[in-house]
């Protein structure tokens, strides 16, 4: 972390249309994890009497609100943390509720540090870091825990100065995604094409950001060639033609936005 106010753990752009885009991993990879189809990434795991699918109902309820909150809406926002914290108050190992409030206060933990309180910045960064990682540990094998916390690291990876805590995240997110993509092996074929492209894409950012260029590129390859039509595929196909950067890909966020948080 630098010295500088500016210099922040998260930080945004002011403009809501921006914050949106800048968000708009987590928002469209949880919004897919929400979906039992169309949009979404159906079942988090081939279920089974030892590992039933999880109840979405509680993601279902905030999804809304908390993705309005991330485009600005601070009322959502303290609505859909509300809702997670009456859950956790009624079960403290709810892991979804967990994983949805750490994002919260990740997120928000901006506004200290913009305000020039890097100590309570830093405090909710770190608490927020925390619940997401309690989250995974109750839910290792959850995708729709996997995913906000690899998605919203991902997405800090990409803007923090601090070149460490920018690895750390980068290897968070890339556990998490990777986890997924093996969890979902044998339906992934028929996920839909943001489930499938958002993933790939994701992997495909994180592993370009730890300067694995060949591992990055394996993941843009597949794009291009198992969504074809699409605009994964111009994408993946753009990224590859260019020489290497160490700017982000911007193979994700793909046609993502605040009305994928419908109730599907």
């Amino acid at each position: 972390m630098g010295d500088k106010t500016k210099t922040v753990s998260f930080e945004l752009s002011r403009e809501p249309r921006k914050r949106l885009r800048k968000l708009c991993l987590l928002a469209g990879l949880a919004a897919g994890i929400a979906a039992s189809g169309g949009l979404g990434w159906a079942q988090t795991t081939v279920p089974t009497q030892a590992n039933p699918a999880p109840d979405r109902s509680f993601e279902f309820s905030i999804r809304s609100d908390f993705f309005a909150g991330l485009a600005g809406d601070q009322k959502a926002m303290e609505r859909a943390m509300k809702a997670c914290d009456d859950a956790l108050a009624r079960n403290p190992k709810d892991a979804q509720a967990l994983a949805w409030q750490g994002g919260g206060l990740f997120f928000r933990s901006k506004e200290f540090f913009m305000a020039g309180d890097r100590a309570k910045g830093s405090e909710m960064r770190d608490r927020g870091l925390k619940e997401m990682d309690d989250a995974v540990a109750l839910r290792p094998d959850d995708v729709a825990v996997l995913i906000p916390r690899a998605a919203i690291v991902l997405s800090a990876a990409q803007r923090v100065p601090d070149a460490a805590r920018a690895r750390q995240y980068y290897q968070t997110a890339m556990g998490d995604y990777e986890k997924v993509l093996q969890l979902q092996a044998g339906e992934f074929p028929s996920l839909s094409v943001h489930a499938r492209g958002e993933l790939l894409g994701g992997l495909a950012e994180g592993w370009h950001g730890l300067g694995d260029a060949e591992k990055s590129r394996q993941y843009l390859r597949r794009m291009a060639k198992e969504l074809e039509g699409t605009v994964y595929q111009r994408k993946a196909a753009d990224a590859l033609s260019k020489p290497d950067t160490a700017a982000p890909l911007g193979v994700t966020c793909q046609g993502c936005h605040l009305g994928s948080a419908r109730k599907e």
